[in-house]
């Protein structure tokens, strides 16, 4: 149970890690705005991101069940679920910021590329 949680936490922590390196490294090339309050509206950096998530939401679930052991998808689920949440927040905080179809894209995609992941790793 204790290694399933931490197996959990590591993925959470490698997809945050992942994730604002990918925006530090945007950030730094122009793509996105030094300034987090002004909008992002350039599809170009709206698909990079999309596609970040996917690719990070991927290697998290592969890493959460490489780290778990067994052969369950649980640990993914779990983490699945963590990562809609904290989206969800994430999102909401930043929904004027960004168009409606990207938001849904990104919440909608993040429990299916976690748990392929887990398959990835559990086939």
């Amino acid at each position: 149970m204790i290694k399933n949680i931490l197996a959990v936490i590591a993925g959470n922590v490698g997809w945050t890690v992942l994730w604002l390196g990918f925006n530090s490294i945007l950030k730094m090339q122009g793509s996105l705005p030094a300034d987090s309050t002004k909008s992002i509206d350039r599809a170009t950096t709206l698909v990079l991101l999309l596609i970040g998530s996917v690719l990070f939401s991927v290697a998290a679930g592969f890493l959460t069940t490489a780290i778990a052991g067994g052969g369950s998808y649980w640990p993914a689920i779990v983490l699945s679920v963590i990562q809609l949440a904290l989206g969800i927040f994430f999102q909401s905080q930043s929904w004027h910021l960004m168009p409606v179809w990207f938001h849904v894209t990104f919440l909608s995609l993040l429990v299916p590329a976690t748990v392929l992941g887990a398959w990835f790793r559990l086939r």
